[in-house]
């Protein structure tokens, strides 16, 4: 069979990959000028390779492991935990610690849920499960940073539900692919060969009653029996206006929100460990991770900051030299110099913003909404699934297996 595939970012390769490892003909159709999409990888002027974009691998992001493993790209340790971070006056949070304040968040998103239904906020759970001071709260900085969305949009009692453990017991550390971690979607890209057509961005999907057609921008339309999209999800919620499409799949595209989010990836030098750690009295980090020895520092400090209020505050209209300062005035454990990429997701025109959560209208039964094709179509990208890079591939290969199944 001839598949299409709306989207090269790791959701859509994967799915194109599975298919062609099948024995299908599979076109890629890209708006941008290369593949990864939110996986970005780049050297620093002193060659410390960063991310723009998805960084942290899970001990339980299964998926990319094994790529990484069947591709032969290492997988190295970041030295750091994600959720918990070093605050300026030293604290540091043990797991029980964290276990603790993450049962609050679901005790707090559980009772709220039993008296007023599942529309109820981030912030709402945060205020019943801390009280009133909770913004002041490190693990609310971090949570709201994280979520990337306006806490009083997306839905606390999902997030609670999702974000929190993922289901899995506490396990520290993660890890990056070494070479960057968009050397698993390029290794991809360069196994698919020419069926990959960048600077083609998809723009209508026509209805029709046979197969299916994907129109670009530059007026090409493709023809295939069957086809993946795995856009972000701004793009796709343009596009699903010419699809008839299940009602539990419209309200989830319709009804999710997208967040923005913004990296400062900056060349440092020094033999200090790796570390992350929380601005001062602001919900936004820093980190640096360890070098292939694990012991010291690599030479890049990464600081991130999620929600369009958070980077509101940080004078980036001005570039990034303000908050450059502020992260080397708290950050005096490694020398910061002026060599720095910074990369904001909300002005990306691909993908429009960072990562997606749930709106406030979501329901339990959502969460199964893409487990299922729409005639000839399937569904993938983070928005589909878990908004991380094993989410997105995970993405990927579900819709290749729907589309095979029917």
């Amino acid at each position: 069979m001839k598949f299409l595939v709306a989207g090269a970012g790791l959701a859509g390769l994967n799915a194109a990959w599975e298919l062609q490892k099948k024995g299908h003909e599979v076109i890629v159709l890209e708006a941008n000028s290369r593949v990864g999409g939110r996986c970005w990888s780049e050297k620093l002027p002193n060659g410390a390779v960063i991310e723009h974009g998805g960084e942290f691998i899970s001990v339980h992001d299964h998926t990319i492991r094994g790529i990484c493993a069947e591709f032969g790209l290492p997988i190295v340790a970041l030295g750091i935990p994600f959720d918990r971070r070093h605050q300026v006056d030293g604290s540091f949070p043990s797991s029980d610690d964290l276990t603790k304040t993450m049962a609050k968040m679901s005790d707090a998103a559980a009772r709220l849920a039993a008296k007023n239904g599942y529309a109820i906020s981030l912030r709402e759970v945060a205020r019943e499960a801390f009280g009133p001071e909770y913004e002041s709260l490190p693990y609310c900085q971090k949570l709201f940073a994280t979520t990337t969305c306006d806490p009083d949009l997306i839905n606390g009692y999902a997030v609670a539900a999702k974000m929190q453990r993922e289901g899995f017991e506490y396990v520290e550390h993660r890890g990056r692919v070494m070479a960057g971690n968009d050397a698993v979607a390029k290794e991809i890209a360069r196994r698919l060969g020419d069926s990959v057509r960048l600077n083609s961005p998809v723009v209508r999907v026509p209805q029709t009653k046979t197969g299916v057609e994907l129109e670009t921008a530059g007026g090409e339309i493709f023809k295939a029996d069957r086809a993946v999209i795995a856009v972000p999800l701004p793009i796709l919620q343009k596009l699903i206006d010419t699809l008839d499409l299940p009602a539990d799949m419209v309200k989830a595209i319709k009804g999710r929100q997208m967040g923005a989010a913004v990296k400062l990836n900056i060349a440092v030098s020094g033999d200090a460990p790796p570390r992350g750690v929380q601005a001062p009295n602001a919900p936004w980090w820093s980190w640096s991770t360890a070098d292939n020895g694990g012991d010291r520092q690599r030479g890049a400090l990464t600081a991130y900051a999620g929600g369009k209020k958070t980077m509101a505050t940080l004078g980036l209209e001005n570039g990034a030299q303000a908050w450059l300062e502020q992260v080397r005035a708290y950050r005096t454990d490694v020398t910061v110099s002026d060599d720095y990429i910074l990369t904001n997701w909300a002005e990306q025109p691909y993908t429009k913003g960072a990562y997606s959560m749930p709106g406030l209208d979501w329901q339990p039964e959502l969460d199964g909404a893409f487990n299922h094709a729409a005639g000839n179509i399937a569904f993938a990208g983070e928005h589909t699934h878990f908004a991380s890079l094993n989410g997105a591939l995970e993405s990927g290969a579900r819709a290749a297996k729907l589309l095979t199944l029917i």
